[in-house]
């Protein structure tokens, strides 16, 4: 037996392969949906993929099992308890899945979802075992994943599910199985913030040292699992639905093809949304009005599913067309498919079609820092996340995360200025350009952000900074 883990950075997430050597196949657990990544490396090992295994109905990306069943003929395996609308195997506590020396057995881990299974791995070749535990979301590199993406009303319910799941299935393992979560590190997924690098461990690992593991009592465990959860993106409340009822199949990788100026134009002046993925100081310099500023990068995927309206025709600005396909990965993978194309010799060509242009302007941290000892400076509108903020931030500030943003609007008054600031500066560009579509018109960028305001010297409040 092989296992071959596939990193999906931006969603914090594992896919793997279970790959049987004697019979030459394989199937794929938690697939994301740009489904070429398993066929391709199934086709660089010589396997033929078998089963589509799902561990829950995700609520950070569409699965690709139905696009990955459609291009290989793979059969779908999920929970019976799942109520997944289209073909797929059912599976129930006790079932196994059997190709060559792999022997996977069922396992009911219901709390980060009611239906949550996970698959227990044997390779009969080697005697003994199980050798490996594939655990969704129900057991992490130091945590679990999160009870709450289906409502603090059903969360309790979960966690003390949850607990169960620990103590009756997961505990009784052997120290030296092996685990391969999907969540991980950078998943919003997860309970707590991760630390360290490892994307998988074992079960002796989290006996020693993980709390959620350890935790003997529900009402501990609880305590550890609802107590300060972090925020998570909006579009996570529609991947469920999506999933559930089957996504559209696609095919295969969608393209972005060049528009022309005047064709962004139409498109932005209609339904359609610009959104600019070039780094905040080239947005700052100049960019399409009422245009999204959402550099490139792992997490471009998540802040638009966050931030932009789904199903509205989508028109990039790049800063080099080979990013492309990684983006549009990315916005696949969060059921954004109303792709319009890209900006064709980018803001450059849109200067010189003489249409309008917008700036955003900018504000170091010693100018700012002066503006602030003279009492004279905008409102600072800090957009990082709660555990930033409580390492300390810049004096008079206001917290808003950045993907609180569209919903605290109505409490920022319209007769200020805001200067916007997060960790490094790409986070605070969105948060500029939200503001910016919003009406507001004395909008300032702050470079570097808080990274840069410590490195100048300057003091911080709160926190250890």
């Amino acid at each position: 037996m092989i296992i071959k883990q596939i990193r999906i950075e931006g969603l914090g997430n594992s896919s793997y392969l279970v790959v049987s050597e004697e019979a030459q196949t394989c199937a794929i657990v938690d697939p994301v949906r740009d489904v070429d990544l398993y066929i391709r490396e199934a086709e660089s090992l010589g396997v033929k993929i078998l089963y589509s295994l799902e561990t829950h109905v995700h609520n950070d990306f569409v699965s690709g099992s139905r696009e990955l069943a459609a291009r290989t003929d793979a059969t779908v395996c999920a929970s019976a308890v799942g109520g997944l609308a289209f073909d797929h195997r059912s599976l129930r506590p006790g079932d196994t899945i059997e190709f060559g020396e792999v022997r996977l057995e069922i396992l009911a881990t219901p709390g980060h979802t009611p239906e949550h299974v996970s698959y227990l791995a044997t390779d009969t070749s080697k005697g003994g075992g199980p050798h490996a535990l594939f655990s969704g979301g129900a057991l992490l590199v130091g945590g679990v994943a999160r009870s709450d993406l289906l409502g603090k009303e059903l969360a309790p319910f979960l966690g003390r599910w949850f607990h169960r799941t620990i103590m009756r299935e997961l505990k009784p393992l052997d120290d030296s199985v092996a685990v391969y979560p999907t969540h991980g590190g950078g998943s919003f997924c997860m309970a707590a913030s991760a630390s360290g690098s490892n994307t998988t461990t074992t079960i002796g690992r989290e006996r020693a040292t993980n709390l959620y593991f350890q935790a003997e009592t529900e009402d501990e465990f609880l305590e550890l699992a609802l107590g300060d959860l972090p925020s998570y993106p909006t579009y996570y409340k529609r991947m469920a639905a999506i999933n559930r009822q089957g996504p559209r199949i696609l095919g295969w990788l969608p393209q972005l093809f060049p528009l022309s100026p005047r064709e962004v134009w139409g498109r932005v002046q209609g339904e359609g949304i610009a959104v600019d993925a070039r780094p905040p100081a080239a947005y700052a310099a100049a960019h399409i009005p009422q245009s999204y500023c959402i550099p490139a990068g792992d997490s471009f995927g998540p802040w638009v599913g966050w931030l932009v309206e789904p199903g509205k025709p989508l028109a990039l600005v790049l800063e080099d067309p080979s990013q492309s396909e990684g983006l549009v990965r990315q916005l696949i993978r969060i059921g954004y498919e109303s792709l319009d194309g890209y900006l064709e010799g980018g803001m450059e060509s849109w200067s010189q079609s003489r249409l309008p242009t917008a700036q955003l302007p900018t504000i170091t941290v010693a100018e700012l820092h002066e503006k602030v000892e003279t009492g004279d400076g905008p409102q600072l509108l800090d957009v990082r996340f709660n555990h930033e903020w409580r390492t300390g931030h810049v004096p008079d500030a206001l917290k808003i995360e950045l993907g609180e943003l569209p919903d605290q609007l109505n409490s920022l008054p319209r007769n200020l200025s805001y200067a916007t600031l997060c960790a490094a500066g790409q986070r605070a560009a969105t948060a500029a350009s939200v503001l910016e579509r919003e009406g507001f018109e004395d909008v300032t960028l702050v470079e570097g952000g808080t990274s840069a305001w410590v490195e100048a010297g300057y003091p911080l409040e709160g926190g250890g900074g």
